[in-house]
């Protein structure tokens, strides 16, 4: 929507998610794609490096997604809002498909970790819920929460019998290529696509049913005006006082088993299955204690000018992430610190310049805006 008629809440909460995803995404570059999520040099380095991945699991691994997937489902309807049904469900289908289009691109040619594609398909299948009668959208709403809890139960359930299974580790074993060991670009495309592949099947039978999920109480919330209307009020504190110290504890105890299993593979394979369980909870709390806290509002708000142009910002860090520290780039490894530093100035940086850019969009934001139009 045209930044003068935008509400900036999602914009806001959107730029605060994304410090999330570049510094998770930055953690690991060094290790992809077959490494552990938030990289593996924490646990040859020990120390500061290992403490600060713990802090990483507890504080933004498995937190940024959901957010994310639920403005995704408030965006859905809010861009169809004071339009007629049918234009309105013809330029979200446009915008869905060149979301789509951009999200393979993206992830054969530049980040195999790409999550458009996967908003763009799940966006599209619940176009159809956001102008849906209440008592039929509750009712799917149901049916997601089961289908979402019964595939991490059984993801659960299998990566625990795996690991009990699990051979012992064979130091013999070759060694997987990482993106700092490839020094052509056939050779990166190929591991970078290589993986892009391996984690979409992956989202698709293990990340979609929370997805969906996800996106379908974006929708509802923002039918109901449940994070903004003050009847709501009362509902949003009893979750945050019922909900705020599980979420937390669970969230730590994430956090203290990425760094007790450090270095073991396996078993950090089955503390990371645990925070993508955990994750959605805390970020729930996170989202509902700001907008019950009035005195963050001018702080998380000045923050919406960059929320309008995440697009860009994502895509530009994964380019930056290819050209600076591939072995194709310059091949720079500077560690966990250093990735955490160049995230955090990038994003700095992408916020001021946002704020001075006005009205103005990013170049993957008017594309996407134009050719939703054509």
């Amino acid at each position: 929507m045209p930044p003068s008629v935008r509400e900036p809440f999602p914009d806001a909460l959107r730029a605060l998610a994304l410090v999330g995803v570049l510094v998770v995404n930055a953690a690991g570059y060094l290790s992809s794609p077959w490494g552990a999520v938030l990289g593996d040099e924490a646990a040859r380095s020990g120390g500061v490096a290992l403490a600060l991945q713990g802090l990483y699991a507890f504080l933004v691994q498995g937190k940024a997604y959901p957010i994310l997937a639920f403005l995704f489902g408030m965006g859905l309807v809010l861009a169809q809002r004071g339009q007629p049904a049918a234009e309105a469900l013809d330029r979200a289908r446009s915008r869905q498909k060149w979301l789509l289009l951009l999200g393979v691109l993206h992830g054969v040619f530049i980040y195999f970790g790409d999550i458009l594609t996967m908003y763009a398909l799940i966006g599209w299948l619940l176009l159809h819920h956001v102008r849906a009668p209440w008592t039929r959208l509750r009712r799917q709403l149901r049916r997601a929460l089961v289908w979402a809890l019964g595939v991490g139960g059984l993801a659960a359930v299998a990566m625990l019998a795996g690991l009990t299974m699990a051979p012992a580790p064979d130091e013999a074993a070759e060694i997987e290529p990482t993106f700092a060991d490839i020094a052509s670009w056939p050779e990166f495309w190929a591991l970078n696509a290589e993986g892009y592949v391996f984690i979409q099947i992956g989202s698709l039978i293990l990340g979609f049913a929370l997805l969906r999920l996800l996106m379908m109480v974006g929708i509802a919330v923002t039918r109901l005006r449940w994070l903004t209307h003050r009847r709501w009020q009362a509902q949003r504190q009893r979750l945050l006082r019922r909900w705020a110290a599980p979420a937390l504890l669970l969230n730590a105890l994430y956090g203290l088993g990425y760094v007790y299993f450090a270095g073991n593979r396996d078993a950090v394979g089955m503390v990371e299955v645990m925070g993508f369980s955990v994750g959605p909870l805390l970020s729930m709390v996170m989202v509902v204690a700001l907008v019950q806290h009035a005195r963050c509002a001018p702080v998380l708000l000045a923050l919406a000018p960059l929320g309008r142009r995440t697009l860009t910002l994502y895509v530009g860090h994964g380019l930056l992430c290819l050209l600076l520290f591939s072995g194709v780039g310059l091949g720079w490894q500077p560690g966990l610190v250093g990735m955490l530093g160049f995230s955090l100035l990038l994003w700095t940086a992408a916020w001021l310049a946002a704020r001075a850019s006005g009205t103005r969009r990013w170049p993957l934001e008017a594309a996407l805006a134009w050719v939703a139009r054509r």
